[in-house]
């Protein structure tokens, strides 16, 4: 075998070079420091709360004081076809003596099980043409979304997004 000199020398280079970056992202991995960031909720700006694994994460937003949303949902409709929704909620706080605050907190403490009545809604709504029960799904997911809440009440529901593709 005739290897020529200036190729031997040009993968040797190649190689040296790639494993020098590699070392470098390493290095640079391990002495990140991730414990200094920190989350800010500015007015205006959602605060996102985020569930389940980094491959599938469901975030629940506060908007406003009296907007949540609750995020995408992507749901198997009309056989092979999927509908993908994104939901809102306006809410208000049941009495006066229930803070905005404490109605928020409630929102996010139990956004799992909010999201979970949300599909369950959803399901119990075999008919997706909004056209005809767009109403009908709203007031079915408002009807569970207030069964789970003690401090807050959803007044209204919103589709942000409603593909159906």
């Amino acid at each position: 075998m005739n290897y020529d000199k200036r190729e031997i020398l040009r993968k040797a280079i190649i190689t040296i070079i790639l494993i020098i970056i590699i070392l470098l992202m390493i290095l640079g991995i391990q002495s990140s420091d991730f414990s200094k960031l920190k989350k800010y909720d500015i007015e205006g700006k959602p605060s996102k709360i985020s569930f389940g694994s980094r491959n599938s994460v469901i975030e629940l937003s506060i908007v406003s004081k009296n907007e949540v949303n609750l995020g995408d949902f992507v749901f198997n409709v009309l056989g092979d076809k999927k509908l993908i929704a994104n939901i809102s909620v306006i809410h208000k706080p049941k009495t006066d003596m229930v803070s905005s605050d404490s109605a928020k907190h409630e929102f996010v403490k139990k956004g799992t099980l909010l999201r979970d009545a949300t599909i369950n809604a959803m399901l119990e709504s075999r008919n997706f043409e909004m056209k005809v029960d767009n109403d009908r799904i709203k007031d079915n997911i408002k009807n569970k979304l207030n069964k789970n809440l003690e401090n807050s009440t959803v007044e209204e529901v919103y589709f942000n997004k409603f593909i159906i593709q």
